[in-house]
């Protein structure tokens, strides 16, 4: 599943082989045809060839002579138990915090970039609220599944 939001604002997740893709949480025919090719840096869209390199945060995809930059958040695993907390989907280096306790963020903010794998992996708010407490601090390793952040969602106070 790809986590990622276009140039209008909206939010997408798209999945390789679905013919369904969700568009700011509403179910939506996916028309397109994706693939992956064993080659790096390499997809098939519709049977056709596309090239995609990341530039900084960003994928730029070339495809029919037109370049396409995709912005991709990788959203927080939601928590277990009664704590709202995002969840580390994968062990890594915390290399920038984005907010601050007492901040009021929005879904699909990005709250964490972390490194993992030599990439910078930015980690984005599983739902919109007021970050209670940071768990950790910049420049510290955490492994997959670690607490990140603790959320007190929105729906709690309507």
């Amino acid at each position: 599943m790809v986590d990622l939001r276009d140039s209008l604002g909206r939010r997408w997740q798209i999945a390789i082989d679905s013919e369904y893709a969700l568009c700011d949480e509403q179910e939506v025919v996916n028309e397109y045809g994706f693939e992956i090719d064993a080659r790096p840096n390499r997809i098939w869209v519709d049977g056709k060839l596309a090239h995609a390199v990341k530039v900084g945060d960003d994928w730029w995809v070339h495809l029919n002579g037109a370049i396409h930059v995709v912005s991709i958040d990788e959203q927080g695993a939601g928590g277990t138990g009664e704590a709202d907390g995002m969840i580390a989907p994968m062990p890594g280096k915390v290399l920038e915090i984005l907010c601050e306790e007492g901040d009021v963020v929005e879904e699909g903010q990005t709250l964490i970039v972390m490194e993992a794998m030599k990439m910078e992996h930015r980690i984005s708010a599983n739902e919109a609220g007021t970050v209670v407490t940071i768990h950790h601090a910049v420049g510290e390793q955490v492994d997959a599944g670690a607490t990140l952040i603790d959320i007190d969602s929105v729906e709690k106070f309507n």
